[in-house]
């Protein structure tokens, strides 16, 4: 069956262009354009697309208006904004939209966007996580900030200035960045004490990542939820990168690895956030019962939403087209043995990096989890134990939270 595609945008050029790009695949996707959004919305009445693409500024309804009515009326569907380009330095939520993509697009990236979110929930065997991730009520837009930076790397030639200077415009980015690059991890040997220098350290994908992910808390700064408390899941999540990245490089897994390892552990809680905001009475429950059963809390989630936390993160990083790798360990990170190869891959990095995180500083009173000695001795890591158990493992990480 053809999927159905709506795409809306005032601008008539752009929107012909658009339907034309897509119609290429005239065997997969079935498309229609629309100039007026109350138009879309009237054809999302009389039949759900799939994926509806809209633009930002229209005359008569926002993009992020519409969407969130699709939303009310076609929980189902992929909900996209496209817009003009934003500056890095100021960050617009849109909390309608799975994605966004900036215009002018390529022919080639919107093809691959629209093919990636068809691709991503039909990878979803969990049929109740495909349902619940694109009917939420409200997601962060972070790509938005993430692909204008990445074509900051690719595309400028002084590309380590320019992110630099945005680093030096954030005070709490600055000394997160600062921390990191002074962290005996990296084995500079001397005191690095400005943006441009940790920047040539640490390297544009990192910095990129830990965009992304301050970009993803302060969207819950005012959240105010009882059961989260936002600097303490934020301390934890950088301690877990810190130790997934170390893990990493000590099982000698590939350099790009470890930078993803870094990426996974810092967006690892984000699904919290994201049922928290959304789901608030259901979330609450599901912690009120693992202080009942004096349980882990991701069991008691499991039983409540038909899914983790871990893998809706994971599903929305698909969404946003973060590295396979780095989704594949989110999805498999509470249960790991389900992972397939019997291997120390990424994801058991990330599931090693969580609990040494989490019994050096706990994200949250919730009883901890034990060690899944089948899987470690699955991936030979069985006799690790006592090392990582050490509250000095790897070393002191000079990071101060």
């Amino acid at each position: 069956m053809k999927r159905c595609i709506y795409i809306v945008d005032d601008q008539v050029a752009v929107l012909e262009t658009a339907v034309l790009i897509l119609r290429g695949n005239d065997d997969l996707w079935d498309v229609a354009g629309f100039s007026d959004p109350l138009e879309a919305l009237a054809a999302v009445r009389a039949k759900a697309p799939d994926l509806i693409l809209s633009d930002q500024l229209m005359p008569g309804m926002q993009g992020s208006q519409l969407l969130e009515e699709v939303r009310k009326i076609a929980p189902g569907a992929i909900r996209v904004i496209m817009s003009g380009y934003v500056s890095l330095s100021k960050l617009t939520l849109i909390t309608s939209a799975h994605q966004y993509i900036a215009k002018p697009f390529e022919i080639a990236r919107l093809r691959e966007l629209v093919q990636r979110s068809f691709s991503a929930q039909d990878r979803i065997v969990n049929k109740g996580l495909q349902s619940m991730a694109t009917s939420l009520r409200s997601i962060p837009s972070l790509p938005q900030v993430h692909q204008s930076l990445l074509t900051e790397i690719n595309d400028n030639r002084t590309a380590g200035s320019v992110i630099a200077r945005m680093v030096a415009e954030d005070p709490g980015l600055t000394i997160k960045v600062l921390q990191l690059a002074n962290s005996p991890l990296f084995g500079q040997g001397y005191l690095i004490n400005n943006p441009t220098d940790a920047v040539m350290c640490l390297g544009t994908e990192m910095i990129a990542a830990i965009v992304l992910s301050q970009s993803l808390f302060r969207h819950y700064e005012t959240l105010g939820h009882a059961e989260l408390d936002l600097p303490r899941v934020w301390s934890h999540c950088w301690e877990t990168a810190y130790l997934a990245q170390h893990l990493c490089r000590q099982k000698r897994l590939p350099r790009r690895t470890a930078e993803e390892g870094f990426l996974a552990g810092l967006l690892h809680e984000a699904g919290r956030f994201i049922l928290a905001d959304n789901f608030p009475g259901q979330f609450a429950a599901a912690c009120q019962g693992a202080r009942q059963l004096r349980s882990p809390l991701a069991p008691r989630v499991l039983e409540t939403f038909q899914t983790t936390a871990a893998q809706l993160t994971a599903y929305l990083m698909e969404l946003w087209g973060m590295p396979a790798e780095v989704v594949t360990a989110l999805s498999f990170q509470d249960y790991p043995q389900q992972e397939p190869g019997g291997a120390f891959s990424l994801t058991s990095a990330l599931y090693v990096a969580d609990h040494i995180a989490s019994r050096k500083a706990p994200p949250d009173d919730f009883a901890l989890e034990e060690w899944n000695l089948t899987y470690l001795r699955t991936v030979g890591c069985q006799d690790d134990i006592p090392q990582w158990e050490d509250p000095s493992f790897p070393f002191d990480s000079g990071q101060k939270h």
